[in-house]
């Protein structure tokens, strides 16, 4: 008796359990074809993921999608024990076509990294999402009555119903979803971030929208963003660009912080007011002001009081997260995101589309296969480096040359981009890399290699230093937010000989 209850039981689970190869009925419910799906990866250390959406096949035999992942160093899945090996050239992103047989439901995957000294198999899960559905939809459709569990927030957008996903390319820190009511009005459904601190807004894009009924409180409404005080640089070159600057009115830098030549120029017109940074606001002004909306960037984490207060008073924040973007052209693709939000998506989308036409062209150029070290030093004489997986770096890699030092590990994980290492770890990775970029935009520019040397006297014995191979940063680069193409452009020049002057670069002389 006891045996049989236990194979009972042992059955059950069986049966419930997630199978890549159970082929259910999914393929019975969606015709064969070839689809473009959102996709979920959990699991790991939380640094990885997956390009989302994926190409999924549907056919006879049963349903795979197309994993493209955020490394390289996958060489192996497992699924159901069964072994895919990656499909990518070497330095290539690691790509698999894998099974699996449910969408909208997680399923336990194996990925085998050689990231680390010694291979190791990680345990993660897949959620394919339906055809024509995304993530956040899923939500909605969970719990239609707005509520929250531990480390899985839901939320309800009454009775709006999908429309469509907006399609971004690169950016992976945010996402638009469309959405209409019953009298075919649209809204831009915003989600900002990837993890359990999600941000979600909503956002009118039809003339005369209303604020819906039944939105769960976790949805920010932004019926108004005419009086933006912005506190995130990086932000401003983008609205600028797209024709959007009259609806920054408060701003958390003075005039003349500014590197954005229109922002300095309307706040010397007094068009644009100075509201404090952002640790110390003047919530006097702001409300006398009219703001209905601030931009943030994630220092406000570090004084959530400020934050805690604002929406007080009655003005929504978005934190915005281009910064945590490994590929640059994911941080550029944020201007889509502001011209959904100030009604300029075609500017937008234009000044982005050309950026990438820009950078695909250098991409067709053959690498240089010279090394670049991209550093400062700080007040304290302490090395300070970018990432390996920043998007400086990607940027290096996309100019033809190969970023250093590209093997040391921070000690800590978080979302900063750079990291302080010894002057030793320098000298040894970069004491023979082809060229030397100080990064000025930190603690400011250096005039000449000889005030760089005396910052740091092991730098004489550098081969670009030897060879007059050493450049500087401008000190505004990182307030131009749109000049991807720019850098990378000129950073090619700089490799190929050809570089005289440009915005984003200078070089040092001695």
């Amino acid at each position: 008796m006891k045996k049989m209850l236990f194979f009972a039981a042992a059955l059950a689970i069986v049966l419930s359990a997630c199978s890549f190869f159970n082929k259910e009925d999914s393929t019975d419910k969606i015709e064969y074809g070839t689809y473009s799906c959102d996709v979920l990866l959990t699991g790991g250390s939380g640094k990885a993921t997956v390009e989302s959406p994926a190409e999924v096949v549907v056919a006879e035999g049963g349903m795979t999608v197309r994993l493209v992942w955020s490394s390289s160093n996958y060489d192996y899945m497992l699924v159901d024990d069964t072994r895919y090996d990656n499909e990518a050239g070497v330095d290539d992103n690691s790509v698999f076509t894998i099974p699996f047989s449910q969408f909208d439901t997680p399923c336990a995957v194996i990925g085998d990294t050689t990231a680390m000294s010694q291979p190791h198999e990680i345990e993660y899960e897949i959620t394919v999402y339906s055809p024509g559905t995304s993530a956040e939809e899923q939500d909605v459709k969970a719990d239609s009555t707005s509520s929250s569990t531990e480390g899985d927030t839901k939320v309800s957008l009454g009775n709006l119903k999908f429309e469509s996903n907006y399609p971004l390319e690169y950016a992976k820190e945010y996402s638009v979803d469309f959405y209409i009511d019953d009298t075919n009005n649209k809204y831009a459904f915003i989600t900002i971030g990837s993890t359990s601190d999600k941000q979600y807004f909503l956002r009118p894009v039809s003339e005369g929208a209303k604020k819906p009924d039944g939105i769960s409180d976790n949805i920010v409404y932004l019926a108004d963003v005419e009086h933006t005080y912005l506190v995130s640089t990086s932000v401003m070159d983008m609205v600028s660009k797209i024709g959007a600057i009259d609806n920054i009115t408060l701003s958390g830098t003075k005039a003349k912080d500014w590197d954005i030549a229109e922002a300095k120029k309307l706040m010397k017109a007094g068009k644009i007011s100075y509201a404090g940074k952002y640790s110390a606001p003047d919530y006097e002004l702001l409300l006398a002001s009219g703001c209905d909306f601030a931009i943030e960037n994630t220092m406000i984490y570090h004084n959530p009081e400020v934050k805690e207060k604002l929406e007080e008073v009655g003005i929504p924040v978005m934190v915005e997260r281009s910064s945590y973007e490994t590929n640059p052209l994911g941080r550029l693709e944020w201007i889509k995101l502001y011209g959904i939000l100030y009604g300029k998506e075609k500017e937008a989308c234009k000044i982005f589309d050309n950026q990438v036409e820009r950078v695909s062209s250098i991409g067709k150029l053959e690498g240089t296969g010279k090394k670049v070290a991209f550093f400062s030093i700080n007040s304290n004489g302490q090395i300070v480096v970018r990432k390996p997986n920043d998007y400086i770096a990607s940027m290096i890699g996309m100019a033809g040359a190969s970023y250093v030092p590209d093997d040391i590990a921070p000690s800590e994980e978080n979302a900063i981009s750079t990291m302080k290492i010894t002057t030793e770890d320098f000298y040894i990775r970069a004491v023979d890399a082809d060229i030397l970029i100080y990064n000025s935009t930190i603690e400011g520019e250096i005039g000449s290699v000889e005030e760089l040397i005396k910052e740091e006297s092991t730098l004489a014995d550098f081969k670009a230093v030897r060879d007059k191979k050493v450049y500087c940063l401008r000190e505004g680069y990182f307030q131009k937010s749109t000049n991807v193409a720019e850098f990378i452009e000129e950073l090619n020049q700089i490799l190929n000989g050809s570089f005289e002057e440009g915005d984003c670069f200078i070089e040092l002389r001695e």
